[in-house]
């Protein structure tokens, strides 16, 4: 029986939609973010996994890797010997490319600094200086007069850009300042002996840091050029990443802290690597390398591995593996860092939460879910070409149903973080759901782990993960604003929920009374769902001076709910935790409903 008429072609999408968690982090900064190191430190590294708690039994769980660099003020930087090498080909046109460094440089100029020295080149079919370096003072209306003339059209010759780029920095030289090529692109083209170029001019103190542009440009070139010219590589789909990428974002692309870096994950002992996602990575008898030629000031890189954990785990914490780093620090001597531990709390119970718990690897994890699910459904979507009948119907069936369970993924977790900035990959789903000729339904839910298992064990594992999660962080005070449903209604589920979540987490932390709570609420005219709402929790915990916020919401679906909770850092405005259950609709949850 043929019920639809299948039209139109599903693409690969890993390429052009997943390039790398790298990616995902700088959408998702300012809410879920590798911590900045103390002002003591230049730059730290942070492990992650996807949960606090795991079964005895054996699971597969997500470990992300967080590199993150201090940050500093334009003040802070070194004196500055920069060339900007900017694609002024014909495709610079489309989406307002050459626009946005225009105004990039806007907020550039105002900020430069008279000790600085400044070029620009452009390329296209050829290349040519159009402001020869200079340093800045009285330089600077010259400097926005070149930049406004550049208009775009011709081809594509990287290469001589390059070129002309090294010999501009060349020519005000000084090794007290940071000497560095900028290098602009959202294409490819002639590319011969940029590599060995790249090379030379590092081993002299000229580094290079390239800015791919859109979605179009070489990638892997970019990254190359970068890694052996000492640089770093960025990648810039919108205006507003690029205005902050010349403004508080410069000293990421131009002043190093440290070169030659390695992070090792080293497995335990039966813990299996599934896949990882990263940059430059080797594995080794169960050692997983990822390399960094340079990290700047407030970069960031992110390594991610699925590990499947064995069955038989003994009971309380376990180690899935260890952390070495080690680097060059800027005057060329080696250091090692001593290396740490990444445990979980190993409990007698299968899937002890449903779903990722970190607010940090739900995003990127969702990520790579849904880039895995396409690559999946594009493959499977191949095969019926020539096929007719039932056996077709089925498997395009099925194909439909993946594609719904992604957007459903993708829903749950725009509500679990409070962040509404998947909108292109929803619309993908959406296309992807047109060609096959289904729809998607609303009324699909997220299944739980674990079908027959009692309201109270689910509950007490969802406050033992949030437990878990504090006792990580430095004591402090908690607001624990309670449980409502997504529409406002309060009930005996939502009451039992508070009494478990007051009762569990004071033992932890300091539980700002409920009393006082009321009496935040009734000033600034809150109801408990009101706190869903991430900006208004942070205003509650800021007026209770507390370190942090709790937050729980019951999403009623057809024959489950939805129980989630959200640990929210007060000061930093970051989404810390959100475990969640998946609670079916039985006898026992309808009677406290």
């Amino acid at each position: 029986m043929n019920r639809r008429r299948v039209t139109g072609h599903i693409w690969d999408p890993p390429v052009t939609l997943f390039r790398h968690p790298k990616s995902l982090q700088a959408r998702f900064s300012g809410r879920w973010i590798i911590p900045i190191p103390s002002r003591t430190a230049l730059w730290g590294v942070t492990a992650y996994t996807g949960h606090r708690q795991v079964g005895t039994n054996g699971q597969e769980e997500f470990v992300v890797l967080g590199l993150q660099g201090a940050r500093g003020s334009f003040e802070e930087l070194p004196p500055l010997n920069l060339a900007f090498v900017i694609d002024k080909s014909g495709s610079m046109a489309a989406e307002g490319k050459m626009d946005w460094v225009k105004e990039s440089f806007g907020v550039f100029i105002n900020q430069v600094r008279d000790i600085d020295f400044v070029a620009v080149v452009v390329f296209d079919s050829g290349a040519q200086v159009i402001f020869p370096s200079a340093k800045m003072d009285g330089n600077r209306a010259d400097l926005k007069r070149a930049v406004d003339r550049i208009v775009a059209g011709g081809g594509t010759t990287l290469t001589a850009g390059l070129k002309l780029g090294y010999e501009q920095v060349l020519s005000n030289f000084r090794k007290e300042y940071t000497n560095r090529v900028l290098f602009l692109t959202d294409g490819d083209g002639y590319s011969e002996g940029m590599f060995d170029m790249a090379a030379s001019y590092a081993a002299m103190g000229i580094h290079v840091s390239t800015i791919g542009l859109g979605s179009n440009f070489d990638m892997s070139l970019m990254r190359e050029v970068a890694r052996r010219g000492g640089g770093s590589s960025r990648f810039i789909s919108d205006k507003k990443t690029m205005v902050e990428a010349f403004g508080e974002g410069l000293g990421r692309m131009i002043v190093p802290v440290a070169r030659d870096l390695t992070i090792e994950f080293e497995l335990a002992d039966n813990v299996k690597l599934v896949d990882t996602w990263a940059y430059d990575h080797t594995s080794a008898a169960g050692r997983e390398v990822y390399r960094y030629p340079a990290v700047h000031l407030g970069d960031y890189e992110t390594a991610v591995l699925k590990v499947a954990l064995p069955p038989g785990i003994k009971r309380g914490a376990y180690v899935i593996g260890r952390v070495s780093t080690a680097y060059s620090d800027m005057e060329g001597e080696k250091v090692t860092l001593p290396s740490f531990g990444v445990s979980v709390e190993a409990v007698e119970m299968e899937s002890p939460v449903d779903g990722i718990s970190n607010a940090t690897v739900l995003g990127v994890g969702t990520m790579i879910e849904f880039a895995e699910g396409l690559k999946e459904i594009g493959y499977e979507y191949e095969k019926t070409y020539g096929w007719s009948g039932e056996e077709k119907d089925n498997h395009i069936d099925r194909l439909i149903a993946k594609a719904s369970y992604l957007k459903n993924l993708i829903s749950n977790t725009q509500t679990r973080l409070d962040y509404y900035g998947f909108e292109d990959e929803l619309s993908i789903l959406d296309s992807y759901l047109h060609v096959l000729g289904g729809e998607h339904s609303n009324n699909q839910e997220l299944k739980p782990g674990v079908e027959n298992r009692p309201l109270m064990e689910r509950a007490k594992a969802l406050f033992r993960e949030m437990e878990l999660d504090l006792k990580s962080r430095n004591p402090g005070t908690i607001v624990i604003s309670g449980f409502a449903f997504n529409d406002g209604r309060e009930n005996g589920l939502c009451d039992l929920l508070d009494e478990m979540a007051e009762e569990t987490l004071a033992g932890v932390f300091t539980v700002v009374e409920r009393s006082e709570i009321g009496k935040i609420m009734d000033e600034v005219k809150f109801s408990l769902s009101d706190l869903v709402e991430t900006t208004n929790a942070i205003r509650v915990g800021h007026m209770l001076a507390a370190e942090y916020i709790l937050t729980g919401t019951i999403i009623p679906m057809q024959t489950t709910a939805v129980v989630f909770s959200r640990i929210i850092h007060v000061e930093s405005s970051a989404i810390e935790a959100t475990a969640q259950i998946i609670v079916p609709m039985n006898a026992e949850v309808r009677s406290l409903l």
